[in-house]
């Protein structure tokens, strides 16, 4: 890791963990802003922040230095990012696009563009489909003895 210029180093041999720091920071500072506005950590999903008042419900989705903010209702999702623009540098990417690879049009979602990057990472685009190797249209029954 390259050091800053400004960066007086007194021994050659130390090693700088400077970065894990501030996110660490950041990640706590954040859950401290959201929770402070109002919202609840969900108990299931820690990355998930659930604010509702009255008709006004607000979800808020963090993965790593993004926020995935849903709403159903156009002015209070104005008044809140401007709390946090107020509180942290945002820059708003507008209506999501893509996410992990999957493509979002409103609410209905698309996996091809995911399904395929695995499909070309596994280097199997050409390959001939087959057929399941398991017996289909088999009927369960109740066991009447252990395997």
């Amino acid at each position: 890791m390259k050091l800053p210029p400004c960066f007086a180093l007194d021994k050659p041999r130390m090693v700088c963990c400077s970065q894990v720091f501030v996110w660490v920071k950041i990640g706590s500072s954040l859950v401290i802003v959201l929770k402070g506005y109002g919202f609840l950590q969900s108990y299931f999903d820690y990355s998930l922040f659930i604010y509702s008042k009255g008709s006004v419900h607000i979800n808020v989705l963090v993965y790593v230095d993004d926020l995935l903010i849903s709403e159903n209702n156009s002015v209070a999702l104005k008044t809140f990012k401007g709390y946090l623009n107020s509180c942290f540098y945002m820059k708003d990417l507008g209506v999501l696009k893509y996410f992990w690879g999957i493509k979002f049009f409103g609410y209905i979602f698309f996996q091809r563009k995911y399904a395929l990057d695995i499909i070309l990472e596994m280097s199997i685009l050409g390959a001939k489909p087959i057929g399941s190797p398991i017996e289909q249209h088999h009927s369960l029954t109740h066991a009447t003895e252990a395997f």
